[in-house]
């Protein structure tokens, strides 16, 4: 499902909810536009749907994400995508 978000103080559309995932991957394109706040270090590597396993370049904590007037806190692995033909700012799991 693809909807609209508020992403720390960024507007964001076609931002992906995916209730199949564990964690939130904000894109290092995303990052960039967002101003490359601190990256905090992150010890794990994800496998992508595709199974292509990648090493995030780190970690955004305590990001506000307003969805529809309803706001929580996130923590965000930040990664970069290779393969951008179907292009999102970010994916927004259960955590």
């Amino acid at each position: 499902m693809r909807l609209s978000a508020q992403i720390g103080d960024y507007d964001m559309d076609e931002v992906i909810l995916d209730l199949g995932s564990k964690v939130n991957v904000l894109t290092k394109q995303t990052w960039e536009i967002m101003g490359r706040p601190k990256l905090r270090y992150s010890p794990i590597q994800l496998r992508l749907f595709n199974q292509y396993k990648v090493c995030p370049l780190g970690r955004l904590s305590n990001v506000p994400v307003d969805i529809d007037g309803v706001r929580s806190l996130a923590y965000f692995k930040v990664i970069e995508i290779i393969d951008d033909s179907k292009p999102y700012p970010t994916l927004l799991g259960i955590d």
